[in-house]
């Protein structure tokens, strides 16, 4: 009788484990479920937008970004353990078609070694950009818009410099710009291009009236029309 009943403790302790070990894997979305659980592994997401994601951490942690090209690219989480939502952001100027976001555990708790965890973003219309765009000026002559940095810089046809102009994101710091090309609105043509934040165009008095006298009324960024 007395090894009956042990043998019926010892099956009803596995038959707990197992349940336990099978609620963790039904319910986790990572490869490290002791320490993350992830609402999704792999997020489609378009450049320029961002998505809310529900996570858990089991304890303090911190992210790093793979390869990506845009500074608009990041996360938005509290770093702290505990069950919360993080936003993914994708700049707009995006051109990586693969994000990966590196989970990796953070606290004194823990000893680290380097083990982390990973959520990959698929970014969907990745912006195609340039280094230079070939564009019409005053009189039908050509010219080129280059861009240097983050400074873009007009050409005439001999390419010589005529005027130049560069974005910032308006805490005083310059934004980051890629070239997409021209685009009109309301008959004034606009120099298109992407940016990691919904930035505004800096340019001085004299290069201004150069744009305006070859027809370029100011910038398109990210979709949206700005004046000098």
């Amino acid at each position: 009788m007395t090894g009956m009943k042990k043998n019926l403790i010892t099956a009803l302790s596995t038959f707990l484990v197992a349940g336990s070990l099978m609620s963790v894997n039904a319910h986790a979305e990572s490869d490290l479920p002791m320490y993350f659980d992830f609402g999704d592994t792999v997020i489609n997401m378009n450049a320029g937008s961002e998505h809310t994601m529900h996570m858990r951490s089991k304890f303090n942690y911190t992210y790093h970004l793979g390869p990506h090209t845009s500074a608009g690219t990041y996360l938005e989480c509290s770093f702290k353990s505990g069950t919360q939502d993080v936003i993914f952001h994708v700049g707009a100027d995006e051109q990586a078609k693969d994000v990966p976001f590196y989970f990796y555990i953070d606290d004194a708790k823990v000893q680290s070694d380097g083990t982390y965890d990973e959520v990959l973003v698929r970014v969907g219309n990745a912006a195609q950009v340039s280094e230079s765009v070939q564009v019409e000026l005053a009189k039908k002559a050509t010219g080129t818009v280059k861009k240097n940095g983050n400074v873009a810089m007009l050409y005439n046809d001999k390419d010589v410099a005529m005027a130049s102009f560069s974005l910032t994101n308006g805490n005083g710091q310059m934004a980051t710009l890629s070239l997409k090309g021209v685009s009109v609105n309301e008959g004034s043509k606009y120099f298109d291009v992407v940016s990691a934040t919904d930035s505004t165009p800096v340019i001085s008095e004299s290069d201004k009236a150069v744009m305006a006298a070859n027809g370029f009324a100011g910038v398109c960024v990210n979709g949206k029309y700005k004046n000098w």
